[in-house]
């Protein structure tokens, strides 16, 4: 058995046959998706925070990669986020130039997305690093294999379609020399027909295609977090923050932040001199005489 608290939703849970890729909480999130979001609160505050729990800011200009719901909510709640489609409204191709929009978003997230995005990734994960702030930075989980080198599926590919043929699916691609060429052997994730995987990364090698990108620093989440439900095993999507420059938030964000917290401060003054108050009336001699003939308000002091 397995007890943790979501750091997504804040909901406890207890799992019996804990697995980390399929979701482990009623939210939908799992282990990626978990450790992805502890890593974005240690960058934004340097403590492991609960998404829910997260201060509202939204001077902080966020953008997601087709980020599942059980996220993508709280992070619209949270934040001037926006998140973003490559096949559907409000759609972004990352692999296209996007000036206009350069320098724009403090923090941009990718589940499990790169793997999926047509070669050269390089072009991608440049767009991402331009589109960023200087001191912005990636929140990114993605597989990674054995070894150091990444392993491109197709890197020939240039103008293509899969397509079904019989009981399977197959890649049918003209290369830029015009050659044609078939595929059948391919992966999919979410099943046959859904997402095509591109590419297989290994650390290395995705190190250094940040580094070539742009990115300056690499924090890969690499130890348990039992106590929100981070667990890897071999099956399990590498979380990790890539940083133009160490972040830095905004003026107006932490003016944000700190406005919330002086009124929750000013909150948990008032609560405990009810909470004083209460005790006081509770221990008074008319209170107490008024216990004596069961007459008046009863008070339970010892939630106080």
């Amino acid at each position: 058995m397995v007890a943790f608290t979501c750091n997504v939703c804040g909901a406890a849970n207890e799992v019996e046959n804990f697995a980390t890729e399929p979701a482990s909480c009623e939210c939908g999130s799992n282990v990626r998706i978990r450790g992805l979001i502890h890593l974005l609160s240690m960058e934004l505050f340097g403590s492991s925070l609960v998404l829910a729990d997260f201060p509202k800011l939204k001077a902080l200009r966020v953008l997601g990669m087709s980020d599942q719901e059980c996220y993508a909510r709280l992070l619209q709640e949270k934040f001037d986020y926006t998140n973003t489609y490559y096949d559907h409204e409000p759609r972004l191709d990352f692999t296209e130039s996007h000036p206009s929009l350069y320098g724009s978003y403090d923090f941009i997230l990718s589940a499990d997305v790169i793997e999926h995005i047509t070669p050269p990734i390089t072009r991608a994960l440049h767009e991402i690093c331009l589109l960023l702030k200087p001191h912005g930075f990636l929140g990114l989980t993605i597989f990674c294999g054995a070894g150091g080198d990444m392993r491109e599926h197709f890197p020939e590919l240039h103008e293509y379609r899969v397509v079904p043929l019989g009981q399977s699916m197959v890649l049918i691609n003209r290369r830029r020399d015009g050659a044609l060429e078939i595929r059948e052997d391919l992966i999919f994730h979410g099943g046959s027909g859904a997402t095509l995987e591109m590419r297989e990364f290994a650390i290395p090698a995705l190190q250094n295609e940040l580094s070539a990108s742009g990115f300056r620093e690499c924090e890969f989440l690499t130890d348990n977090v039992p106590e929100i439900g981070v667990l890897f095993d071999e099956d399990v999507s590498q979380p990790l923050i890539a940083r133009k420059d160490p972040f830095v938030m905004t003026k107006h964000a932490a003016h944000q932040l700190a406005e919330q917290w002086l009124q929750r401060g000013k909150e948990r003054e008032r609560a405990e001199r009810l909470a004083a108050q209460l005790r006081a009336a509770s221990e008074s001699k008319w209170m107490r005489l008024g216990r004596m003939l069961g007459l008046g308000p009863k008070f339970n002091t010892s939630d106080l």
